[in-house]
């Protein structure tokens, strides 16, 4: 649940033996944390807490696994961005909390139109986050292939 998948093409002229450990090294390489390649397959966690900046490429995924399939020359992924819900979904109860016990906002409707507001943004800014995460790893998937 809350996976995205997908896949990026590589080159007949790519040998696709080696490539499951070059991607690995690549993973390696943007601070991955527990990178597992085997022959066809690499399984690599990453996510938020970790000593990166939020400019990292897996910054929006916990964890993922790519299978490389040597007979269509695709590298297919899955990804997940459950911890970016959930920890986005912290962040907007805690805003909204703090909205209503702080705010000086005259009726329950005006901080209803408010906080309705604020799940509008959280759904764009998490909507945004995890597309823009998924075209920079397809991106790096390229490059490394």
């Amino acid at each position: 649940m809350l996976m995205t998948t997908g896949t990026v093409d590589f080159g007949k002229e790519v040998d696709s033996s080696l490539l499951a450990a070059h991607i690995a090294a690549r993973l390696r390489g943007v601070d991955a944390n527990d990178v597992d390649a085997r022959p066809n397959s690499v399984t690599f966690k990453a996510g938020v807490f970790r000593f990166v900046t939020n400019w990292n490429i897996l910054v929006s995924f916990g964890f993922g696994d790519l299978v490389v399939d040597p007979q269509t020359h695709e590298i297919h992924y899955r990804l997940s961005y459950r911890q970016l819900v959930i920890c986005s979904a912290i962040m907007f109860a805690v805003t909204c909390l703090c909205l209503l016990a702080f705010s000086r906002v005259p009726g329950i409707f005006s901080a209803c139109w408010t906080i309705l507001g604020l799940l509008l943004m959280w759904f764009c800014i998490g909507f945004i986050n995890v597309s823009l995460g998924v075209w920079r790893v397809e991106c790096f998937l390229g490059r490394a292939v």
